[in-house]
């Protein structure tokens, strides 16, 4: 009779691994349907405030964002920059990325556990929750869907 010691354990490592991620995206999307806390909306606004946005927001209730969460030695992080550097030109004043490390209290208050995590945002209310790598059709697809009256700018290079 074969030893099965490695393939039980090989087994119960990989569900393991498994149950990590199912627990880390379960509790991001436990924030859907709260409101955005007052942290979130004070880093947005200082972002604002430093890039001169068009668009500002005084309170949540005018508050339609796309926030994303990233740490900078994260290689799923990397891999999102272009879809969020796309995402950011369509929709100008409305994305904001923000680095775990530098917003730890936030993120904490949020229970954001993985990187990436995006938080789309609609009228001060967090409607869904995204973690990790999302392609750009699906992100550029759930805006259209939650902010159907802010239509997108058109970056597709002149014919």
């Amino acid at each position: 009779m074969p030893d099965m010691t490695v393939p039980a354990v090989l087994f119960a490592l990989v569900l393991l691994i498994l149950l990590g991620q199912w627990l880390v995206v379960r509790r991001a999307k436990s924030m859907q349907g709260q409101a955005v806390p007052d942290e979130l909306l004070r880093a947005c606004q200082s972002a604002q405030m430093a890039d001169h946005s068009a668009h500002p927001f005084e309170d949540r209730s005018g508050m339609n964002v796309l926030v994303a969460f990233d740490a900078p030695n994260c290689g799923a992080c990397r891999k999102m920059a272009p879809v969020l550097d796309t995402t950011a030109k369509r929709y100008p004043d409305r994305v904001f990325r923000l680095s775990v490390m530098e917003h730890r209290a936030l993120a904490q208050t949020l229970r954001i556990m993985g990187t990436p995590t995006i938080l789309l945002v609609r009228n001060g209310q967090i409607v869904e929750v995204f973690v990790g790598i999302t392609p750009l059709s699906r992100l550029l697809q759930r805006l259209e869907h939650a902010w159907p009256e802010i239509m997108p700018v058109d970056i597709s290079p002149a014919s």
